[in-house]
């Protein structure tokens, strides 16, 4: 069953493309209407991550948190490596003693979950509860935001490729740039951690597999990854930050 097609979830979704498409006649009085759809796409989402910013803080404080412990779990891994039972007695009795729960963050996290799926399902549904998604019929460079890059090139369209080609690159820069800040927020957090190992360096780029995900998805999904994503990154560095001087 398409979870989209759920009654409950398809008035919301309903719900948040009449909102956009509402931003998008607003902002086409004063700018072309497939400017004024990205206008619309990039302040919906930055409502969103606006909202969910609590989340993203209770995250930043639950990492800064398992960071700070971090050298006494390794001490304590050290000394009872062959005795598991005693290793996660001790362990657990340090997360009660500091009051941190090794948890911390997940419960945030998933709580965002059908908030984004909702902004996402707007960006990529061709219908919404059961009518057309006007927001996809849009055309921006000649590019339409219903289209993806990879049906546009098996299509030949060639000269609809100048937005899509861009957004892709903003796309591959943003993981790339935050890939970068995540290591370096986590050598803050735990200055004395050991060189990751291969597998972890291979995972820390698996940000990029964004651009993958974007080439196949219409191009209005690329612009919410843009921002989004953005939103993330510095959303991230910041409150680590914050949460380390406080």
């Amino acid at each position: 069953m398409d979870p989209f097609s759920f009654p409950p979830f398809a008035a919301v979704l309903d719900g948040a493309a009449a909102l956009i498409t509402g931003l998008t006649s607003a902002f086409a009085t004063v700018v072309p209407t497939g400017v004024a759809a990205l206008a619309a796409i990039a302040l919906v989402t930055l409502a969103v991550r606006a909202a969910l910013l609590p989340v993203g803080l209770v995250n930043a404080r639950a990492q800064v948190a398992r960071g700070r412990l971090a050298p006494r779990l390794r001490e304590l891994q050290r000394r009872h490596r062959k005795d598991p039972a005693t290793l996660g007695r001790k362990t657990q009795e340090l997360y009660a003693a500091e009051g941190v729960s090794p948890f911390a963050g997940v419960l945030p996290a998933l709580l965002q979950i059908p908030v984004i799926s909702v902004v996402y399902g707007v960006f990529t549904r061709t219908t919404v509860a059961g009518h057309a998604n006007a927001l996809l019929a849009h055309t921006v460079l000649g590019s339409p935001l219903g289209a993806s890059f990879g049906q546009l090139i098996a299509a030949g369209a060639f000269a609809q490729l100048a937005l899509p080609l861009v957004l892709l690159t903003a796309i591959a820069a943003v993981a790339i740039v935050s890939r970068h800040l995540a290591l370096h927020s986590a050598r803050q957090v735990d200055p004395d951690a050991p060189e990751p190992t291969r597998l972890a360096r291979v995972l820390s780029w698996l940000p990029l597999l964004s651009v993958v995900f974007a080439a196949i998805a219409p191009v209005a999904a690329s612009v919410y990854l843009v921002v989004s994503m953005s939103w993330t990154s510095a959303e991230r560095t910041i409150a680590v930050r914050h949460y380390l001087t406080a």
